[in-house]
């Protein structure tokens, strides 16, 4: 199952990237903030968890693989020609600044832990992977995002 995930996956970055490529920035925007609604929609109640504010999630697996899908994809919606549009709330820094992008690869690796942690049900091990997981988006939040 995982592996065809993967390859699901694999093709579907490649796609999107290629589409990205041929978007229109305000198109890409839209995009991005689709993604963003997307992360913050599958790592709040995990997150939410992890700072002892809500009940585990029953759906806390599925949850943390959808978010280490979505951390590989988001990337796709900080392109070329996004930086100042009306609606955008990244730092004009972030589209020049390799952390930026290192950013995303660390939170897809520590979402992809963070599944696998999951799936074993440990609550207090999923407790503190998704505090990892928090302290990744909230380090680029504070660095990279509008005020």
């Amino acid at each position: 199952m995982r592996f065809a995930t993967a390859i699901f996956l694999g093709a579907t970055v490649l796609g999107a990237a290629s589409a990205q490529a041929q978007m229109k920035p305000e198109d890409q925007l839209k995009m991005r903030q689709g993604l963003m609604q997307a992360v913050k929609h599958q790592a709040g109640p995990l997150l939410g968890f992890a700072q002892g504010k809500a009940d585990l999630p029953a759906d806390a697996a599925a949850r943390a693989e959808n978010l280490a899908a979505l951390a590989k994809l988001a990337p796709l919606g900080w392109g070329k020609g996004t930086e100042a549009l009306a609606g955008a709330n990244t730092k004009p820094e972030a589209f020049t600044d390799a952390k930026f992008m290192e950013g995303w690869k660390a939170t897809a690796v520590e979402a992809a832990k963070l599944a696998d942690i999951a799936k074993a049900g440990n609550p207090d091990a999923i407790k503190a992977q998704a505090g990892a997981v928090g302290k990744l988006c909230k380090g680029c939040h504070d660095d990279f995002k509008k005020e």
